[in-house]
C-alpha cells in the first residue's frame, strides 16, 4: 500500500511542479529546461521565460531556441535575434532559426551566411535553404548539388525542391529552343505564343521563390520583342514591374506597345494606373481600351465599377451593359482572359450582375448617394480654398470626397500635401478608388510617423492582408502603443492563436478592452476565469455582457461562483440559458451533459 501511494504521489502533477520547481530554485542546471517545459505546457509563459533563460545560460542550446521562438511569435524580433545568437555558432537549429529571422527580414547576405554555417553544423534544413537562396540568385548547379545532399540525408522538402527546380528548367530550355526557332523564321506572332506559359497563374509561386526566374522570362520576352512582338513588350513589362524600383521602365514598355498598335496595351497602362490611384489616368487608358476595334469587355467592367465608385451610376451602367451582358455573344463560359480582353471571362457575367445590383441599392439607399448639404457648401469651401493655403485645400478635399468626386479630391490632397492630407488621399484611394493597398503605404507613413496610431494601425492591416505578417505585426505594436484598441486585439489574437501564449495574448486584450472594444473584453475576461483570477474577470466580463457578447453571460456566472456569490451565478446563468440556449448547450456538451441543467 505504502509503495502506490508512492507511486501516485509521484504521478501528481503538482507534487511533481513542486519538486521541479525546488529543483531549480536550488540552482541545478537539468532542472532549468524541467520546469522551464512544464510551465510553458501550462500556458505559463512569462513564468517560464527567466527559467528558459536560465538553461540557455547554462549552454542549453534548445533552450536559446525556444527563447528565441517565444520572443518571435511576440513579435520582439531583436530579443529574438539576440537568443538565436547565443547558440547559432555551435547549434545547427539555432542557425537555421536565426537564418530564417535575418531572411524574413530582407537581410538575404546574413541568411545565406548563417545557412551556410548551419549546414556546416550538420543541419538538413540549413542545407536545403541554403540552396533554395543559391537558385534564387541563379545557382542552379550548386543548389542542385546541395538538394541532391539534404536528399541523400531524408529531407523530403529537398527532394521536392530539387525535382521542382529541374522541371522548371527544363521548360527553361524548352522555351529557348521554341523562341530561336520563331527568331530564325522572323515570325513575331510565333515568338510570342513560344513563351505563353510563363504567364501562367500556377508558375506566380515559382517567381515569387526564384527571383532569377524574372530576369531569365524578361529576357526572353526582350528576345521576341526583337523579333517585333508588340505583345512581348507588355508581357517583359509585367516581369519588370514585380521590382518597384523599375515601375517607369516597365510603363515605358507597355506605352511603346501601344504605339505600335497593341490594343491591349492600353488596358494594362488602366489598371496600373488605376492601382496606383491615378483615377483620370485610369480612365483615359480605359477608354484607349474600349475604343480598339472589337472593344475590351474588361476595360468596359472596370470603366463601370470606377464610375460606381464616382457615383456617376447612369455612366456606370451604360458601361457594364457595354460588356455585352444583354444576350451579346462572348460573355461567359470560357477559361480565362488575356490583356487584350476579346473574349469572355470566367465568372463575368456573374460579376457584372452583381455589379448592376450595386447601382439599384445605391439608387435606393439615400445614405449612399452624395449628401446634398455637403453639395451646398461646395462654393464656399472652394472661394476659401482659392484664397487659403493647406487647411482649406484639405477642407475642399473632405467635400469632394464625400461627394465621390475623387479625381478632383486627390488633386487637392495633394496640394495640401500635409500628413493629414496625404492620409485621407490613401484612404479614399485605397479604401474607395480601387488602389492597391502597398502602393498608397507611402501616404499613410507621414501621419503615422507623427503618431496617429490610426495611420499605424491601417499599415498594418495593409500588410496583414498582403500576407506580410512580421511587417504587419511591427505597425500593429507601434498602433497598439499608441492607444489603438483593434491593433492591440489582433496582437492578443496572434498571440493565442497562432503562439499558444494565453498569457502575453490576455495583456493585449485588457489593452484593447480599454478602448471600449466589447470582444476582446470578453477574451480578457475569459482567460482570467481560466486561470483562477475571477475577481479580475468580473468587470471585464460585464463590460462584454452590457455589450450583448452572447457567451459573457455564461464565463460571468462562473467568475462569481468562483469569487463565492453563488446565488448572482445563478442568475447570470439563468440569463445564459433562456437568452443564448445554444451557446449553453454547446458548452453542456462540451462538459458532457446531455441537458445542461442551469444550475
Amino acid at each position: 500500500m505504502a509503495d502506490q501511494m508512492a507511486a501516485d504521489q509521484e504521478l501528481d502533477p503538482a507534487v511533481e511542479a513542486a519538486r521541479l520547481r525546488a529543483a531549480a530554485a536550488a540552482g541545478k542546471p537539468e532542472a532549468y529546461r524541467a520546469y522551464a517545459e512544464l510551465l510553458t505546457g501550462q500556458g505559463r509563459l512569462d513564468e517560464a521565460l527567466p527559467w528558459w533563460a536560465r538553461a540557455a545560460d547554462a549552454g542549453d542550446a534548445d533552450a536559446s531556441r525556444t527563447l528565441a521562438i517565444c520572443h518571435k511569435d511576440r513579435g520582439e524580433f531583436p530579443e529574438a535575434e539576440r537568443w538565436y545568437r547565443t547558440a547559432a555558432d555551435r547549434d545547427g537549429g539555432c542557425a537555421f532559426g536565426l537564418a530564417r529571422l535575418l531572411h524574413e527580414a530582407g537581410d538575404t547576405a546574413g541568411a545565406e551566411t548563417w545557412y551556410e554555417h548551419g549546414a556546416a553544423l550538420g543541419s538538413v534544413e540549413c542545407t536545403t535553404n541554403g540552396a533554395v537562396l543559391l537558385a534564387a540568385r541563379g545557382e542552379w548547379d550548386t543548389a542542385l548539388e546541395r538538394l541532391a545532399e539534404a536528399s541523400a540525408q531524408g529531407d523530403d522538402i529537398a527532394t521536392r525542391t530539387r525535382g521542382a527546380i529541374q522541371n522548371m528548367l527544363r521548360d527553361l530550355d524548352g522555351w529557348r529552343e521554341a523562341l530561336a526557332r520563331a527568331e530564325a523564321e522572323g515570325d513575331p506572332e510565333e515568338a510570342y505564343e513560344a513563351l505563353r506559359d510563363l504567364l501562367d497563374p500556377e508558375r506566380k509561386a515559382m517567381f515569387a521563390r526564384y527571383p532569377r526566374m524574372v530576369a531569365e522570362a524578361e529576357a526572353l520576352y526582350a528576345r521576341a520583342a526583337a523579333v517585333g512582338s508588340a505583345k512581348a513588350l507588355v508581357d517583359q513589362a509585367l516581369f519588370i514591374a514585380r521590382d518597384d524600383s523599375r515601375w517607369d521602365e516597365a510603363r515605358a514598355l507597355v506605352e511603346r506597345a501601344h504605339e505600335r498598335g497593341y490594343d491591349g496595351a492600353a488596358y494594362v497602362l488602366g489598371v496600373w494606373a488605376e492601382e496606383n490611384g491615378e483615377l483620370r489616368t485610369a480612365e483615359k487608358w480605359y477608354r484607349t481600351a474600349d475604343e480598339a476595334d472589337g472593344g475590351h469587355i474588361w476595360a468596359c467592367f472596370n470603366l463601370g465599377v470606377l464610375c460606381v465608385r464616382q457615383r456617376r451610376l447612369d455612366e456606370a451602367e451604360r458601361w457594364l451593359r457595354a460588356t455585352g451582358l444583354d444576350g451579346a455573344e462572348g460573355v461567359g463560359g470560357a477559361e480565362g482572359v488575356d490583356v487584350e480582353g476579346r473574349g469572355s471571362f470566367d465568372e463575368g457575367e456573374e460579376r457584372i450582375v452583381r455589379a448592376l445590383e450595386d447601382i439599384a441599392a445605391i439608387r435606393a439607399d439615400p445614405e449612399r448617394m452624395p449628401p446634398a448639404e455637403w453639395e451646398e457648401r461646395l462654393p464656399g469651401l472652394r472661394a476659401r480654398a482659392e484664397e487659403g493655403g493647406p487647411d482649406a485645400w484639405c477642407a475642399y478635399a473632405d467635400a469632394l470626397d464625400r461627394l465621390y468626386r475623387l479625381p478632383e479630391a486627390a488633386e487637392w490632397y495633394r496640394r495640401a500635401g500635409t500628413p493629414r492630407a496625404l492620409l485621407a488621399l490613401g484612404r479614399m484611394l485605397y479604401e474607395v478608388g480601387g488602389a492597391t493597398g502597398l502602393r498608397m503605404v507611402p501616404y499613410y507613413e507621414p501621419a503615422a510617423a507623427e503618431g496617429d496610431a490610426g495611420a499605424a494601425y491601417d499599415i498594418g492591416r495593409i500588410h496583414d492582408e498582403a500576407g506580410d505578417r512580421r511587417t504587419a505585426q511591427i505597425w500593429f505594436r507601434r498602433a497598439a502603443d499608441l492607444g489603438h484598441g483593434r491593433a492591440a486585439w489582433w496582437l492578443g489574437w496572434t498571440s493565442e492563436e497562432r503562439g499558444g501564449d494565453p498569457q502575453h495574448a490576455e495583456r493585449w486584450y485588457v489593452r484593447a478592452a480599454r478602448s471600449g472594444l466589447v470582444p476582446p473584453a470578453f477574451l480578457a475576461g475569459r482567460s482570467m476565469v481560466r486561470r483562477g483570477a475571477y475577481g479580475e474577470a468580473e468587470p471585464l466580463l460585464r463590460v462584454a455582457c452590457e455589450g450583448k457578447h452572447e457567451e459573457a453571460p455564461y464565463w460571468l456566472a462562473q467568475a462569481l461562483r468562483g469569487v463565492g456569490r453563488v446565488e448572482e451565478a445563478e442568475r447570470w446563468l439563468r440569463v445564459a440559458a433562456e437568452a443564448y440556449p445554444d451557446v449553453l448547450a454547446q458548452y453542456g456538451k462540451m462538459a458532457g451533459l446531455a441537458m445542461p441543467d442551469p444550475r
